[in-house]
């Protein structure tokens, strides 16, 4: 069996060397250029069967002697390497393992470069496994640095991590400004905004940005506050309009409560204006009323129905437009509204009738011409019928301590029950109800 063995071996050696033989680049040394076949040979089936151990030493020796005979001897060394750190006995020798990966990195780069793949996988290892060695973080931050210098090539792995080794760089005692902490956080931003515009998981991605903003914070602390985002952010907003840039300031602004800031609307109409929401839209509108800028409050707010296709929030917009309208003194329109609301999303019905019950209940003034009692205190029968709509009782009661008395309906020839109009915009039909007499 052994001797059989030992024959199948023979024979891969045979047929590895001649598969890659046209692709090494083989010394002009005879003796030298055997020993480097059979090493080279002895690598690849050591690496095909999971024997780290016997693939590393014939790698050893290859990268020793014959440095320049082909890169993929580079790529199974630091893969060998990074395997056998994983069985290693104890931390000395784990280390060993990946000093010796990260030198077979090193080696490739020198001699053949290093692809941008392999450039990720080279800066995430400084993550994965020195992230919290002071003495090597700073050769992982410019392993980092390599990487973002293409950033459609950037790997999810690398996205949180650079930030993080960021965070862990500055708190290790290590000089690195506010404005380099901005430099890199505004790549990392850009990146995550690629993989969104190239379509990637948008919840994955999400959940990296809220990350990166959290590891942002803890960066800077009180640092990065409403006047440094301004001052330092989101100037280049006011020349041009970057997406990207708007995002981060709007994102940024919100996060550190910062809503009163010129810089939010600034950022949000950019936005809307080139990826338009319906959460952006509202916030707008909000903005716009809250300046009673009231034709664009309704323009954003229309946008914003438009845009939504969930029942719900258009409940809720029809709500915010109802309260818009009212401030124009347009109650019908403002009725309209909150009655649209109710029949988006019913679970919003009650709030609507109390709503418009509320108008009605402050229209008495505007509506009463002092002419007839009943007729001008229908506006509470009216509001009264929408309270009990709403199951509101408080606001029932109310109503009903403006009704008339039994004896005022009977003194202006009227009955209770008895349907009455009500005038005014309000413009709807009720019956007469009266309340005890004092």
């Amino acid at each position: 069996m052994k001797y059989l063995k030992r024959i199948i071996l023979g024979l891969i050696l045979i047929q590895s060397v001649q598969l890659h033989a046209q692709k090494l680049n083989m010394p002009a040394d005879t003796e030298l250029a055997s020993e480097a076949s059979r090493r080279f040979a002895l690598s690849v089936d050591a690496i095909s069967i999971k024997e780290y151990r016997d693939a590393a030493n014939a790698l050893h020796w290859l990268m020793t002697n014959v440095p320049e005979l082909y890169d993929g001897m580079y790529i199974n060394s630091y893969k060998a390497y990074e395997e056998l750190s994983k069985t290693a006995s104890d931390e000395a020798q784990k280390q060993m393992f990946l000093d010796s990966m990260m030198l077979s990195f090193d080696k490739k780069d020198e001699i053949y470069g290093l692809s941008d793949r392999e450039k990720n996988n080279k800066a995430y290892r400084y993550y994965k496994y020195w992230k919290s060695d002071k003495s090597r973080i700073g050769a992982g931050m410019e392993a980092y640095k390599v990487v973002y210098e293409q950033p459609n090539s950037v790997i999810n792995n690398n996205i949180v991590s650079y930030m993080d080794m960021v965070r862990r760089y500055r708190a290790y005692g290590n000089d690195f400004s506010n404005e380099e902490v901005i430099d890199v956080y505004s790549k990392v931003m850009n990146v995550i905004e690629k993989k969104a515009a190239d379509g990637e998981d948008a919840a994955k991605l999400t959940r990296y940005k809220a990350a990166v903003n959290g590891l942002l914070t803890q960066v800077m602390g009180d640092d990065l506050n409403c006047d440094f985002i301004e001052k330092n952010l989101a100037p280049p907003l006011d020349q041009g309009d970057d997406l990207t840039l708007a995002k981060k300031v709007f994102g940024l602004l919100l996060e550190r409560g910062c809503g009163d800031n010129k810089y939010i609307e600034i950022a949000a109409k950019i936005i809307q204006k080139q990826e338009p929401t319906e959460g952006i839209a509202k916030v707008l509108a909000q903005r716009a009323f809250g300046d009673k800028d009231y034709e664009n409050a309704s323009t954003f707010y229309m946008e914003a129905l438009s845009l939504s296709t969930d029942d719900e929030k258009k409940a809720d917009l029809q709500m915010n437009i109802a309260q818009l309208n009212i401030a124009q003194g347009k109650k019908a329109e403002a009725r309209a509204a909150a009655l649209e609301a109710a029949k988006l999303d019913p679970s919003k019905a009650n709030e609507a009738y109390t709503y418009i019950a509320n108008m009605y209940m402050n229209s008495f003034d505007d509506c009463s011409k002092k002419q007839s009692q009943i007729d001008d205190r229908s506006i509470f029968m009216a509001a009264y019928d929408l309270y009990q709509r709403a199951g509101n009782s408080a606001g029932m009661a109310e109503a009903k301590k403006q009704f008339p008395t039994v004896s005022d309906v009977f003194t202006a020839n009227k009955k209770e029950g008895e349907s009455i109009r009500v005038g005014c915009w309000i413009g709807v039909t009720t019956t007469i109800k009266t309340r005890p007499s004092n």
